[in-house]
């Protein structure tokens, strides 16, 4: 298939992952030139953008409403165009050739963060307080007994701020019910409708309880239309439904470290991890069995753990929850090496923490199992990004038949390794300590640039080499390391074979 792609945004993630992925499963992925995305806070071109699309002859359409409409997810949130010609923009869909159509869009999060990196730049000195004001608005309307703490924040915000909060929100609201409109005229195919760094109060949540009644009432429950949290994973996800359409929907079977935690809430979403893992199956286009014999991939999830944040081994609590947890992880690997033995499609999501690999689970892995052998792992962002990419990934291999592509899967769960566990959860905190000692900063200089990339790049070159198996088939290429948007939250980095 040749798969026409235009991305949330231009990192690697939304880029380069559909496209490795791609050529694992022996497909086309076709994007429009890095020069017409969006960079950060400067939007796409989105005429240019438009254009493009005309010219392309493709058998499928991958598409982001954000890009096309705003130019892109961070100028979702920080652009002042008239919500009348986003809808212009997107309206140019109508006009693609009568190929399918996959949409996605974005419900605009409420960032729990004082900083503006992504968002309007009074985020940088308020956004903790405008993410807990909207956890309030919304339990105020529930009922719940929150007046003197609301009454503080609104006093403590200034009013302008609040204003124009309020008003991007709703911009972003009448975007998403146009879309569910466009849904109804049939110019999708399949619809998501995703939130981005959820959780169980807010605006977000309430938006997104909105559009679902609407959804309701104009879709009367129709499959091709899906709600979950999630965003940066969607293109991936979607790319192998594509693939798969019209062909026999994958089954598989779920296997959780720890099965009672199978109700715990990760962080930045708001439901059961069990709800994401059958969301982002379903997104895919796939089917869930209850016996693992009888599925063709078994998804391996180690849950969240109770702490409910990033990892920190100085936290109250850790103690008492990693002895809590050694057990089932012990018994989690060797259930999974068992599997891999018996020549089963095992994809591997550890979702235990947000951004970075549980070095629980890591330790005995590679002591135990064959990595090589797993159809994908995962341990990036928030655990729907991590499944959904995870997903895809295992999917795709399963197509892997030429030397290439088996090559390319390879190459692909080597990155995920090097970058979920030796960026996300050690060289990224190594970094940050080195650029406190050094230069008595956390951010990135632009004329420390070079000396940071080649600190990161050293310290993922002894990562990689301890990566069992896979530590011998690939090398980081001399001087590939880059931060895509000049901060240290992601990385990204070519290899090559060895062999």
């Amino acid at each position: 298939m040749r798969i026409g792609l235009i991305p949330l945004d231009e990192r690697p993630v939304n880029v380069r992952y559909p496209q490795m992925i791609a050529e694992i499963a022996g497909q086309e992925i076709v994007l429009p030139p890095m020069e017409v995305l969006s960079q950060r806070r400067k939007p796409a071109n989105r005429n240019a953008l438009q254009s493009w699309m005309q010219s392309q002859a493709v058998d499928a359409w991958l598409v982001s409403v954000d890009m096309l409409g705003y130019g892109g997810l961070v100028t979702s949130r920080t652009s002042g165009d008239d919500v009348t010609d986003i809808l212009a923009n997107i309206n140019d869909l109508r006009d693609l050739d009568d190929v399918p159509l996959y949409g996605f869009n974005v419900i605009t999060r409420v960032s729990n963060a004082n900083s503006n990196t992504e968002e309007a730049v009074y985020w940088g000195l308020y956004g903790t307080r405008i993410y807990r004001y909207s956890q309030l608005k919304h339990r105020q309307q529930l009922g719940h007994d929150v007046e003197t703490e609301l009454a503080s924040l609104e006093a403590d915000i200034p009013a302008e701020h609040l204003a124009d909060f309020r008003q991007r929100r709703l911009r972003n609201h009448m975007v998403n019910l146009h879309v569910l409109k466009l849904f109804t005229e049939d110019v999708f195919d399949l619809l998501v409708i995703s939130s981005d760094d959820t959780s169980e109060y807010g605006y977000g949540s309430q938006e997104k309880a909105w559009l679902q009644t609407w959804a309701r009432r104009l879709a009367d429950s129709d499959p091709r239309l899906l709600f979950y949290p999630g965003a940066d994973e969607i293109g991936c996800v979607l790319m192998i439904r594509a693939i798969l359409r019209g062909q026999t929907p994958p089954t598989f079977a779920i296997m959780y470290a720890i099965d009672e935690d199978r109700k715990q809430i990760a962080p930045y979403e708001d439901g059961p991890i069990s709800t994401t893992v059958e969301r982002q199956i379903r997104a895919l286009g796939g089917t869930i069995m209850d016996t693992m014999s009888a599925a063709d991939f078994v998804v391996a999830v180690n849950p969240p753990v109770r702490i409910g944040r990033e990892y920190d081994d100085t936290l109250p609590g850790y103690t008492q929850e990693t002895a809590r947890r050694v057990p089932h992880i012990e018994q989690f690997v060797r259930d999974i090496d068992q599997l891999l033995h018996e020549g089963r499609h095992v994809i591997l999501c550890d979702v235990a923490y947000p951004n970075g690999a549980d070095p629980l689970l890591i330790e005995r892995l590679f002591q135990q199992v064959d990595v090589t052998k797993l159809a994908a792992y995962g341990a990036w962002n928030t655990a729907g990004n991590t499944i959904g990419t995870a997903l895809a990934q295992g999917v795709a291999a399963s197509m892997a038949a030429s030397r290439e592509q088996k090559q390319a899967q390879s190459r692909f769960l080597a990155h995920r390794f090097i970058e979920d566990w030796g960026y996300q959860h050690l060289v990224r905190q190594a970094t940050i300590q080195w650029l406190g000692e050094r230069y008595k900063v956390t951010g990135i200089a632009p004329q420390d640039t070079d000396d940071v990339l080649m600190y990161i790049e050293n310290g993922l070159r002894d990562r990689l080499i301890q990566i069992p198996g896979l530590g011998k088939q690939w090398r980081i290429v001399p001087g590939s390391v880059r931060l895509p948007w000049q901060r240290l939250f992601e990385v990204d980095f070519d290899l090559e074979a060895l062999d």
